[in-house]
């Protein structure tokens, strides 16, 4: 049976991407031909579309294809429904967001001609849970912690969804955490975390912030999300509506071979790669510090394949917040990643 709690979130979500669907064009005017527009939200696990921006490797690619005039345009947003609403609404041609995301705008779109399925996976991390609270030591302390908020991009976000995930695995109960969760971008997170004093005391925090964080010696980590799921997941896809897709396959494949060589780049020459995101973010952070967090495969890895991400398909289709179940992941990207090894 369909919990109403999962239900409701849903709605909130279709209802959001209707009403994008009808302001679109106020959010923004057309953009030129061609201009391809991608939804970037923050921290690390966007890296692999700053080295395509800041390398201008759309372009690169685009003049070997023989097209003219094409260019890469990043559009910064946070949390998933906002990307997921720039996708719908025509403002952007490729969103990136977690897996949550990915499926709760696979499924609200299944059947159209706007469904979206992801090109590629971005990125795997191992989220943190952070708190500054010293009446949380361990997770089952949740249960009874006062004037206490735990800081997630969104409700369809894949931290809320993982901690749902966990509550349920736990205590037989998907919905523990979900008075506690509240919707706050990372930056904003780590602030409130760092200042203490506020109801905000926990965040489940990603790269680069959870370093900072760390480093401050003013919150402790309570778990990861490979504890959760047994192992490395995915985090971040880049993804596309199929109508886009077969209306603009030239520019498509262009798209692809510039996150192609984006991969080479960030797996042959890290240096080159944390300057490429100080650069492009204008963090505070030096290079040496951005180099640490990405060298070792454990804390960040980069790679085009989707990993680990049925469990969330099947979590999300039981808790009833998606209707439509993925025979595998298969289903959730475009034909042209089915050649990769995924899960």
């Amino acid at each position: 049976m369909t919990n109403q709690s999962t239900k409701l979130p849903r709605r909130r979500v279709l209802a959001a991407f209707a009403a994008a669907a009808f302001a679109g064009a106020v959010l923004s005017g057309p953009a030129a031909a061609q201009e391809i527009r991608f939804a970037e939200q923050f921290g690390l696990l966007y890296l692999p579309l700053q080295v395509v921006i800041h390398e201008k490797l759309v372009e690169k690619h685009a003049a070997k294809a023989g097209l003219s005039g094409v260019t890469g345009k990043m559009i910064k947003l946070s949390g998933g429904a906002a990307v997921n609403q720039a996708l719908l609404s025509g403002n952007v041609e490729f969103a990136s967001g977690g897996t949550g995301p990915l499926l709760t705008i696979w499924d609200a779109t299944f059947g159209t001609e706007n469904h979206v399925k992801a090109m590629v996976d971005l990125s795997k991390m191992p989220m943190k849970l952070l708190t500054n609270d010293p009446a949380v030591q361990k997770i089952e302390d949740y249960l009874n912690v006062k004037d206490h908020k735990i800081a997630t991009p969104s409700i369809s976000s894949i931290q809320a969804v993982t901690l749902r995930m966990l509550s349920a695995k736990l205590w037989g109960d998907s919905k523990k955490f979900d008075a506690l969760l509240v919707n706050m971008n990372h930056p904003t997170a780590v602030a409130a975390t760092l200042s203490g004093g506020q109801a905000v005391k926990s965040h489940f925090s990603t790269l680069p912030f959870s370093y900072e964080q760390l480093k401050s010696g003013k919150v402790r980590q309570i778990l990861n999300s490979y504890d959760v799921l047994g192992g490395p997941h995915s985090i971040v896809s880049l993804y596309a509506t199929t109508k886009w897709v077969k209306e603009n396959p030239k520019i498509y494949k262009v798209v692809q071979d510039a996150y192609d060589e984006a991969f080479q780049i960030l797996n042959s020459d890290i240096a080159r790669s944390a300057k490429i995101y100080v650069e492009f973010s204008k963090s505070k952070l030096s290079v040496d510090d951005v180099r640490a967090m990405i060298s070792s495969k454990a804390e960040m890895e980069y790679s085009p394949a989707p990993r680990n991400t049925m469990p969330y398909a099947e979590f999300m289709h039981k808790e009833g917040a998606i209707k439509n179940l993925p025979k595998s992941w298969k289903d959730y990207f475009h034909e042209s990643a089915h050649g990769m090894t995924g899960s």
